[in-house]
């Protein structure tokens, strides 16, 4: 074979290529897509998760389900997630706990998989945590309620969803800032620690925005110290972020996305990425999101991909500053 048919053969291969590339993208997708969350129905992350699949599903002309994958704080279903087939119909919907996994992990029990392997998609929202305190805790910001902490060597209680979790490490974290001590008092989920913050059990605890949560402030069960996003949330507006309150670095926000496993082909990320920031800008689609506490925001794959990389490596930083340990 001459150099000329070498070359030939190539270029004939390469557009063959193109074109099973062009029709795969053409053709997917032709069944079910499993969207999975590694969290509990009901809660947050699995309501945002179904708005989002069920527009998505709308769109595409095809199923997309939820399935949800519990154990480990998340690990579990994200797992199973990472190690799917790359054929784009095994999805998972991410939220910001991914870049809490590397971090907490014991060295006697490493993470099973690497994070950065999942392929980002989209962004899909944003939310907070709301900082909140019993109405009979004493204090009623976030200033008051430093001054109470030094006040008291056992500490103000504060209750989360668990140790290691996004409902625990801002107030662990906000404890080493702000130079205090806070009682730490995990429970099985954030429903049961808020819960107990309005009983007064615990003095505080921070979930992730709810519309449960207004109606609590609303109504005089709980008072809300601060949010832990950037800027106040559109839903609370009267309540103050921690950078308001003196705490610039304090920035602890939620965020949603959709990643694929690695080896997801281009042209199917490219595709699902196109869907997700075309129902960012509908009006009925980023309401209901809206009704359950989240801010409709599109982000593209490789700020997303970024994002997750630069939070894992700050969380990173802040705990071991904070020489929080994690051992099991």
């Amino acid at each position: 074979m001459n150099k000329f048919q070498t070359i030939r053969r190539a270029t004939v291969a390469t557009l063959l290529g193109f074109a099973a590339w062009g029709a795969h993208a053409q053709s997917y997708p032709s069944r079910t897509i499993q969207v999975i969350v590694p969290y509990s129905a009901g809660g947050p992350t699995d309501v945002a998760a179904r708005i989002m699949s069920q527009r998505l599903s709308e769109r595409l002309g095809q199923s997309v389900v939820v399935q949800n994958l519990l154990g480990a704080g998340g690990i579990v279903g994200s797992e199973v997630a990472i190690r799917a087939k790359p054929d784009g119909y095994t999805l998972y919907f991410g939220v910001n706990s991914m870049a809490i996994f590397p971090n907490v992990r014991p060295a006697n029990n490493p993470m099973p998989f690497n994070v950065n392997d999942f392929v980002p998609i989209g962004g899909v929202a944003e939310s907070a945590h709301v900082v909140l305190a019993n109405k009979s805790a004493g204090f009623r910001t976030i200033a008051e309620m430093v001054a109470v902490a030094k006040q008291k060597p056992e500490g103000v209680s504060y209750g989360s969803a668990g140790i290691g979790g996004t409902t625990h490490l801002p107030l662990a974290l906000f404890a080493h800032r702000a130079g205090i001590k806070l009682l730490h008092v995990p429970y099985k989920g954030a429903a049961p620690a808020m819960m107990d913050t309005i009983a007064g059990v615990v003095a505080m605890s921070a979930p992730g925005y709810s519309g449960g949560i207004n109606e609590a402030v609303k109504n005089g069960s709980v008072v809300p110290l601060a949010v832990t996003s950037a800027k106040r949330l559109p839903f609370m507006p009267d309540v103050p972020t921690l950078a308001e309150s003196g705490y610039p670095d304090m920035v602890f926000p939620i965020w949603y996305g959709l990643f694929g496993p690695k080896g997801l082909p281009a042209d199917i990320v490219a595709k699902l990425s196109a869907e997700l920031k075309a129902m960012a800008d509908e009006p009925e689609y980023s309401k209901k999101l809206y009704a359950q506490g989240n801010v409709a925001g599109y982000m593209p794959p490789a700020q997303l991909g970024q994002m997750l990389a630069d939070d894992i490596k700050r969380l990173g930083e802040r705990i071991k500053a904070s020489g929080m340990s994690f051992q099991e």
